[in-house]
């Protein structure tokens, strides 16, 4: 025999779902993600361009991914800021 079922209905199984899903995910309107993610993509963009007309910065922080080039930036301008070139 099997262990005794924790929700009575499908309906009730999927709302424990959903509240557990909240805990882990961020509803996000679908025109705030797009416009974000195209902002990502152009500065990826324009520092790729940088980067190919010899930027420092840009060829520093290119990276084949938009997280990449975010944890670049990030690592390249706290560098700068605690004095280093």
């Amino acid at each position: 025999m099997g262990r005794p079922r924790k929700h009575a209905t499908d309906a009730e199984r999927q709302a424990a779902h959903r509240e557990r899903s909240k805990a882990e995910w961020v509803e996000v309107p679908r025109v705030a993600h797009e416009a974000h993610s195209a902002r990502l993509e152009a500065l990826q963009r324009a520092v790729s361009d940088a980067a190919k007309q010899g930027d420092a910065a840009a060829m520093a922080c290119r990276a084949g991914s938009v997280d990449t080039m975010l944890d670049k930036l990030t690592a390249w301008f706290e560098a700068r800021a605690l004095g280093s070139p």
